[in-house]
């Protein structure tokens, strides 16, 4: 019998019984019964996403302005704000898991190697050198006269065949030597870090001389994994994922605060090593690849998602004076990290800059060759963050804007991410305020993601929805505008034609936070430009990475005061750079080396203890800007 003091929480309809103290956390409950709950904000009460119905028992919740009604009377809570005071039964709507989309079509040929899409010239001069290698020696066998270790006669044949010196041979190599040398008739395949003059592995000799790799981007939001064949180049095949570590928060700072709590940080780091292995597993499977012909992985993930990658504690990050542990973490074998399938293969990551700029950014300015380029190029990666770098081969300066997860659904009540059922483009009729839109995949509508709400904005602020401060202008007679409570609401859609059964909309509180997170990217840009004494017009060209930048309307993103307002042929927009650039650095030992000097040749701005920043954030809390002249583009058709 369970102690008077704990409770029996089940939770439907998984029919999964928890047991707990009391008072303890409802959302913490579920998340410990291996259920996903939607909660952007990370548990504190501000996105009403983690609504349960308590359907029996005492369950005490702090009020709250997202139940209420006929909600309430039904039994609804937000679990993050409810404790547990007896046996209970939860039910919980558990969402259909969603696979974040690769685009199709991303790859470029050439030379009958195949590459991510980055210019194909570029990439054509780009030589095939990885560090890792296989090949086949002969070990001298031993006789009555000749009696030395089967290691030193190992070694000598690397130095014979291979010119290789003291090659460091790992226990796991060691154990399986003896019986692998006899068994071939002493002739082997040595699989070979050069890099580190360390053996990974060693199989039968009649092996086929293949090597494969993984290109593996951790973001925010997405994983995205790449099988490399690592002599033609050829990308095998790929997989993505969700980061599953947004349950616990959708943003950096939410997944930190988390990671401080009693075994948050082994929760984070389970749960994307969980989505990895699956990864990997998917990929080996479709492709028939033996596993022991993988032999290395490459990383990029920004400061944050590296520490919790490799269960190290972020907590200093986000504290001033905002240090990350290190910023190059030491290669490591799968073992020491819990990834599985794949028991030979050596990881390596990028070195990142500081605390907010971290290697994917490393890897992306090495996809675009920025730091090789004469001409004033602006790096910019949008997603939960937005990173900033500013150069040319000359020099090169960064920072980061904390723009939080608002363009890919978080803080937004009907924002989503970029999945089917999600409105990705938006045009309002002048003359009937209507929404019309486009949905990702066809069907009713669910939400509104990223590249939707910046339209949105811009659509609403020139057709006179909205006025420069993001509020609506209720002098219109505007039928889609509607009051409940005093919180007024677009609607761009009604609850019959949406795919939800609900109004799909947009509210003042909503558009705020567009607001500020659009104020923080744009106030990151141009104090990173004034601190380096440029002008917006000396930029030449607008590099834009990230799943927000691959799909977003440019001219739109100029007209909110989001990008800057520059000829719109200097914008190029380049999807996934973290990635891409993994991949370069698993097809090149040299590329893999520069990465380093990138990441040292970037001087970091922490824009938190930037005056300057503060006073163009609070100028970009309009629309566009305060000072119209910033925006000439808008401001010859925008008539208050």
């Amino acid at each position: 019998m369970l102690d008077k003091k704990h409770f029996s929480v089940k939770l439907l309809p998984s029919e999964k019984i928890i047991k707990v103290p009391q008072n303890y956390n409802l959302r913490q409950a579920i998340l410990d019964g291996g259920i996903d709950i939607e909660s952007a904000c990370g548990g504190v009460g501000t996105c009403g996403r983690c609504k349960v119905q308590v359907k029996s028992g005492r369950i005490y919740s702090k009020r709250n302005k997202f139940i209420k009604g006929k909600e309430k009377e039904d039994g609804y809570v937000l679990s993050c704000l409810s404790k547990v005071r007896s046996d209970a039964v939860i039910f919980i709507l558990e969402k259909k898991k969603v696979r974040a989309k690769i685009e199709e079509g991303k790859f470029e040929i050439d030379k009958n190697k195949i590459y991510s899409g980055i210019n194909t010239d570029e990439l054509a001069a780009v030589e095939i050198k990885p560090w890792i290698i296989k090949e086949r020696i002969n070990v001298e066998k031993p006789t009555l006269d000749y009696n030395t270790s089967d290691l030193y006669r190992l070694n000598k044949s690397l130095k014979t065949t291979l010119n290789l010196n003291d090659v460091l041979v790992p226990l796991n190599v060691i154990k399986k030597l003896p019986h692998l040398l006899r068994e071939n008739n002493w002739e082997i395949a040595i699989t070979l870090d050069k890099s580190a003059n360390t053996m990974i592995n060693i199989q039968p000799h009649n092996k086929e001389k293949k090597c494969f790799g993984f290109a593996l981007d951790i973001g925010t939001t997405t994983l995205v994994l790449q099988l490399v064949d690592l002599e033609t180049g050829e990308i095998i095949g790929y997989a993505s994922e969700y980061n599953p570590q947004i349950r616990f928060g959708e943003d950096i700072i939410n997944r930190i605060v988390y990671s401080t709590k009693s075994g948050g940080l082994n929760r984070l780091r389970e749960a994307v090593i969980g989505s990895i292995n699956d990864m990997i597993l998917r990929l080996l499977t479709n492709s028939n690849i033996d596993e022991e012909d993988v032999v290395s992985m490459v990383i990029a993930g920004n400061s944050t998602m590296m520490h919790l990658f490799y269960g190290v504690p972020p907590k200093f990050i986000r504290e001033m004076p905002y240090v990350t542990v290190t910023n190059k973490f030491l290669n490591t074998c799968v073992d020491e990290l819990g990834l599985k399938y794949i028991k030979n293969v050596k990881v390596y990551n990028i070195e990142g800059v500081a605390s907010y700029l971290g290697g994917d950014i490393t890897s992306g300015v090495l996809a675009v060759n920025m730091s090789k380029r004469e001409e004033l190029t602006l790096f910019i990666d949008l997603g939960t963050n937005g990173e900033l770098v500013v150069g040319n081969c000359e020099w090169m300066m960064g920072c980061s804007c904390s723009a939080g997860p608002a363009f890919e659904g978080g803080g937004v009540r009907c924002g989503i991410r970029a999945i089917d059922g999600a409105i990705e483009k938006v045009f309002i009729d002048q003359s009937t305020y209507k929404c019309f839109f486009k949905v990702i995949g066809g069907g009713e509508p669910i939400g509104i993601c990223g590249s939707g709400l910046i339209d949105l904005i811009g659509e609403m602020f020139l057709k006179g929805v909205i006025d420069r401060k993001g509020k609506f202008n209720t002098d219109i007679e505007n039928p889609y505008l509607k009051c409940t409570d005093n919180d007024y609401r677009y609607i761009i859609t009604n609850a019959e034609n949406s795919g939800t059964g609900e109004d799909i909309f947009i509210s003042e509180v909503d558009i705020d936070n567009l607001i500020r997170a659009k104020a923080a990217v744009y106030s990151g840009i141009k104090t990173l430009l004034e601190d380096v004494e440029l002008k917006i017009i000396d930029i030449d060209k607008v590099y834009v990475a990230g799943g927000l930048g691959k799909n977003i309307n440019i001219q739109n993103a100029i007209i909110i005061g989001m990008l800057p307002d520059i000829n719109t042929n200097k914008y190029v927009f380049l999807g996934n750079t973290s990635v891409k650039g993994a991949y370069l650095c698993l097809l090149s030992e040299d590329k893999y080396k520069y990465t380093s000097e990138i990441a040292k040749n970037i001087t970091y701005i922490e824009l938190s203890a930037s005056i300057k920043f503060m006073d163009r954030y609070i100028a970009g809390l309009f629309l566009p800007y305060t000072d119209l002249k910033e925006f000439p583009s808008v401001d010859l058709f925008y008539s208050p």
